[in-house]
């Protein structure tokens, strides 16, 4: 058998490293194939985000044209003017609103204005500069836009050869009558420019808009406009060479959004070839548009082919290392110890591979989630403008019918939809980082706040850390939120925790108050009068100078990898901002840290429960309020409920008329309800005019969403309290009677 193996060695060892070599090749090929597929799905997704963006882009850009319009024709100056039209045939009013809109959008606003009669006959138009070419009006079917009467998306239509425009409906009504219609051009070519041109789609990708038609609205070669494969290619239906573009036109048109690789028709600016493409669908007041993001799929797969040939590298590199191995075990294995360090080399590279990969994609799950935010918390405030009148009418309708009518029940059915949608109004409202920022802002006792934390803290705790917990028992408390502060509280001890761990130590949390004199230098400037500091302090590792100036940065951690975010102590700098608080830092390495958190002190008591009931009827005539609400939905609601419980209200939906009534008639008004969010004027300014005039006036603020700047004016007391929409009547009669008498509120 030695004699056997002797003889037949070299060629054994041949046939193994013929074999290894076999199945590394193989495996190799199947890697690029999988590489190379994961890679064009990833392009793919990066053109599906694209595509749901223009989409956006472009919906947000016309309704808000359409919103911006709508309120130009609802001031009672512009239906004043068209009423005086009417009976006088004076145009020059109507014209000065008209010409300062125009002069005043110069952001992808219309290009041209049209107003209207009833009949559609032009009253007169007018043409944004740079001046919009001349196009055959016809186009724009201007009588059927005025004697539909609605408002909404008109007709796209051709402005020249290469060039398309799309009209806007607005109709004017006035007391119930209807005066005529506004009919605004947009420049597709210019939302192109500005909404869709600047999203990158790598060297060779493009973007394309099209209509329900299937004719190029927008696309970057304008000899594409206007064409449509179906009516412009000819047997286009029959050749088997579109037979994969008539595929992808079908779910395109048959699908909100998908992804398709396709054989496509060129053009000058874009060859023919294969590609990879996604596409989304743009629906707005019954008009759909398909928007397709594509790239040529060689383009696609090259963006990776510095990657490739990185692993190609690896793998002629693991390929040599198999065959000087081999050679090694022909010549009595020789250089093991080599073989080894290399492989645990390769292995530390992957790993370091994986911990970039990881923070890449949450890195990349941040942004998500910032713009989802942005985008939650727009909706919440509309929705809120919404449900307020809905609600409102539903309750007002309840009380009017009494149980005993037979529509009482449909009301109710009405009203317990409307709750209901103020519950998801609530439960978006945490991605937007305003969850806190509601109802929840009450005064709060710090010390029983504390408190509840470290009984948490207490039962996680190793026994090796001692507990000390110094508090004023001063009854201070701040005006904010116990769920934010308790989080705030809970992340400090933690971190401090974590760096006691091993060898044990003290948490210490201890308060006191503090004048505005006793705080450090540096906050001073800024600060109010009295502060209450909290301080977590621990006999941890403490931190180096150059960690210190980094620990609030967002994904900054000393933790290993997999361990933490780096997301803990910048969400506590956001939370105290969001109180008007703020916080420092003080450490050494090897002798702990000391937090110290500042509070502003609030003046009222602690919050408590209290039901609230419903206010009684009571004769209330002598009180006169001024309300200012930019929805005129909810102006007139409120006034209407007001005035059945017997007060006198005058409603503007325009607040610098209101401020204008204000100087002319200061002593007219008891107490001011005034909406936060207006596109004049921010109801916090109002406010302060306000408090400027009449320092004895009581204010209520109303809104969707309470930002910081309410916050801190309702500390100081310039609003006496703040309401959040959907408004509850019986709460708001209570605080006008609180605002009205000067009461203090409770």
């Amino acid at each position: 058998m030695k004699k056997f193996w002797e003889k037949r060695k070299k060629q054994i060892l041949t046939v193994i490293m013929s074999g290894i070599i076999i199945f590394l090749t193989f495996a190799m090929q199947n890697t690029y194939l999988s590489y190379r597929r994961m890679i064009v799905e990833q392009q793919q997704q990066h053109l599906m985000l694209i595509t749901r963006a223009v989409s956006q882009n472009l919906e947000l850009n016309i309704s808000e044209q359409l919103r911006q319009i709508s309120i130009l024709i609802q001031t009672p100056g512009f239906l004043d003017a068209m009423e005086e039209h009417y009976r006088t045939g004076e145009t020059e009013k109507i014209k000065e609103y008209i010409f300062s809109y125009m002069l005043s959008d110069q952001s992808g606003g219309p290009a041209r204005m049209y107003l209207l009669y009833p009949s559609g006959e032009p009253i007169f138009h007018y043409n944004q500069y740079p001046f919009l070419e001349k196009f055959d009006e016809s186009l724009l079917q201007l009588e059927n836009s005025a004697l539909e009467s609605t408002t909404g998306i008109g007709v796209v239509f051709p402005i020249s050869e290469h060039h398309y425009g799309l009209s806007l409906i607005n109709s004017v009504y006035s007391g119930g009558r209807y005066l005529g219609a506004v009919v605004s051009v947009m420049d597709l070519d210019d939302l192109y420019q500005k909404y869709v041109l600047p999203l990158n789609v790598g060297r060779m990708g493009y973007i394309t808009v099209k209509n329900e038609q299937e004719t190029f609205i927008m696309h970057p070669d304008e000899k594409m406009l206007g064409f449509n494969y179906r009516k412009d290619i000819g047997e286009f239906e029959e050749l088997n060479q579109y037979e994969s573009m008539r595929r992808m036109l079908g779910e395109q048109y048959g699908r909100e959004e998908g992804m398709a690789i396709y054989d496509s028709y060129g053009s000058s600016s874009v060859p023919a070839g294969k590609e990879i493409a996604a596409f989304s669908r743009m629906n707005l007041q019954g008009t759909s548009w398909y928007i397709s993001a594509a790239m040529p799929y060689d383009q696609a797969v090259s963006m990776e082919f510095d990657n490739l040939r990185k692993f190609g590298l690896l793998f002629a590199a693991v390929l040599f290392i198999v065959v000087v191995a081999s050679v090694i075990i022909y010549s009595l294995m020789k250089n093991r110890q080599r073989l080894e360090l290399e492989t645990a080399y390769l292995r530390e590279i992957n790993d370091t591979l994986e911990e970039l990969y990881q923070s890449r994609e949450e890195a990349r799950h941040y942004q998500k989630l910032t713009t989802i935010g942005t985008l939650a918390g727009g909706i919440a405030h509309e929705f809120n403008n919404l449900l307020t009148p809905i609600l409102g009418y539903a309750e007002f309708l309840k009380e009017q019918l009494g149980k005993d009518n037979e529509y009482y029940q449909d009301i109710d059915e009405v009203h317990k939809a409307g709750v209901r949608a103020k519950e998801i109004v609530e439960q978006i409202l945490p991605f937007s980082r305003k969850e806190t920022e509601t109802t929840e802002y009450v005064s709060l006792n710090l010390d029983a706040v504390i408190r509840d934390a470290v009984k948490m803290v207490s039962l996680i705790s190793p026994s090796n850390i001692t507990l000390k917990v110094l508090l004023d028992d001063c009854e201070a408390n701040v005006y904010g939120n116990a769920t934010q502060i308790h989080q705030v509280l809970l992340n400090l001890y933690t971190n401090a925790i974590h760096s006691m761990e091993g060898k044990g130590g003290t948490l210490t949390i201890s308060t006191k108050r503090l004048k505005k004199d006793q705080l450090p230098e540096e906050y001073r400037e800024i600060a109010g009068t009295e502060y209450v500091e909290v301080l977590v302090a621990d006999t941890g590792c403490g931190m180096e100078e150059e960690i210190l100036r980094q620990i609030f940065n967002p994904f900054f951690t000393t933790k290993d990898a997999g361990e933490g975010t780096g997301l803990g102590l910048a969400v506590v700098q956001d939370i105290l901002i969001s109180h008007s608080g703020f916080v420092r830092v003080e450490s050494r390495p090897g002798e702990g840290s000391h937090f110290y958190i500042y509070l502003p002190v609030s003046p009222g008591r602690a919050a408590v429960s209290v039901a609230v009931t419903e206010a009684k009827r009571e004769s209330v005539s002598e009180i006169s309020l001024l309300l200012v609400d930019d929805e005129e939905r909810v102006a007139r609601y409120i006034t209407r409920r007001l005035e059945r419980r017997g007060y006198h209200v005058d409603a503007y939906t325009d607040p610098v008329k209101a401020l204008e009534a204000l100087e002319s008639g200061p002593d007219r008004w008891n107490a001011a309800i005034v909406d936060y969010m207006m596109p004049q004027m921010k109801g916090t300014m109002v406010a302060q005019r306000i408090k400027i005039r009449r320092p004895d006036m009581g204010i209520i603020m109303v809104t969707g969403l309470v930002e910081s700047d309410a916050l801190q004016m309702k500390q100081a007391g310039v609003l006496d309290s703040i309401l959040i929409k959907p408004i509850n009547f019986n709460m708001l009669i209570q605080e006008i009677k609180k605002a009205a008498t000067g009461k203090e509120r409770i």
